[in-house]
């Protein structure tokens, strides 16, 4: 009973934030609406069960959120400045981007610091494990958020 009733909560919540975010309400639109939060639902009520899923411990948490704004503000930045150079010289690299792991401070909770890092333009976490997150960025450089999770440079 208690996950029926957790997927149907998350499937009211899913549906109604698609209808908020179209632009005309109609049956078609509320037919795909309600398939999407069904699978929006399931995935939110198996994610939440799966072993181990916790948001993890809070250290870092207030310098984390206060580096986020200037990071997102930073990336998108950099973002544009790359999808510009592309346009003017298609043949040429533009980004020295890639993969490369990221130590977080003793305390700091896996989940919601991948998240966080995943918000912003500049990068995204692919792994965590053992207090590491392996993150894809831009370019390379550490940014203030990856600084302020791990307590320093990269």
């Amino acid at each position: 009973m208690r996950t029926a009733v957790e997927l149907l909560l998350w499937w009211g919540l899913l549906l109604l934030l698609y209808v908020v975010l179209i632009s005309s309400v109609t049956a078609l639109e509320i037919a795909v609406g309600g398939g999407l939060a069904t699978l929006g639902a399931l995935g939110a009520a198996t994610t939440r069960r799966a072993p181990g899923a916790t948001p993890g411990g809070r250290a870092g948490w207030a310098r984390a959120w206060w580096a986020f704004p200037a990071t997102l503000l930073l990336d998108t930045g950099r973002l544009a400045v790359l999808v510009l150079r592309t346009l003017r010289h298609p043949r040429r690299p533009t980004a020295d981007g890639g993969f490369h792991t990221v130590r977080l401070s003793p305390g700091t909770g896996p989940a919601w610091a991948g998240a966080l890092l995943s918000a912003a333009p500049g990068g995204y976490a692919v792994e965590a494990r053992d207090g590491e997150l392996t993150v894809h960025t831009l370019d390379g450089s550490a940014s203030a958020l990856q600084r302020a999770l791990t307590g320093g440079p990269r």
